[in-house]
């Protein structure tokens, strides 16, 4: 009884706590659907950055990146501003978020996007490419306009409402 003091308090109270456990869940359920969208924009919004042509076309072989790559462009250095280009794609590749959000109290949850990932080169070089050829925060920059329209979609259409 002690556990259930809703009910024993409200007629109809086991119905109400079985309702307001099934709202908590939809709510839940829109949290996460909204945090992936924006998780996935922000992943888009950085490799977006990194698809042009590489600021440089060959690296010699190497024990932490592996082969040598030629890629025989013209010319060989490229002057160009902004991020790094693509490469050999293995830092673009690297850019993920989490998979499964984290729970953070009642109907807050925190996701992660990031670059690199468990060993490989792109975790020797990413600070020091981001530091020259900044890539991650430019994206997050370009990202965050869209954020809120991005959330009221996902979290209309996981409770599915309309506007």
């Amino acid at each position: 009884m002690a556990d259930d003091w809703v009910g024993g308090l409200i007629k109809g109270g086991e119905a109400t706590k079985l309702e307001l456990d099934r709202i908590q869940r939809d709510v839940d359920k829109a949290t996460k659907k909204a945090l992936k969208s924006v998780q996935a924009l922000t992943k888009r919004s950085i490799k977006g950055g990194m698809r042009g042509r590489p600021r440089w076309d060959h690296r010699g072989a190497s024990s932490r990146t592996g082969e040598a790559v030629n890629l025989d462009l013209n010319p060989h250095v490229a002057k160009k501003t902004g991020g790094p280009g693509k490469f050999t794609g293995s830092l673009s590749g690297s850019i993920r978020a989490s998979k499964r959000p984290r729970k953070k109290g009642i109907g807050n949850y925190s996701g992660v996007v990031m670059a690199g990932g468990k060993g490989g080169p792109q975790n020797i070089y990413k600070g020091k490419v981001e530091g020259t050829y900044p890539y991650f925060k430019p994206g997050v920059k370009k990202a965050e306009p869209k954020m809120p329209a991005v959330w009221e979609i996902a979290w209309a259409k996981a409770t599915k409402t309309k506007k």
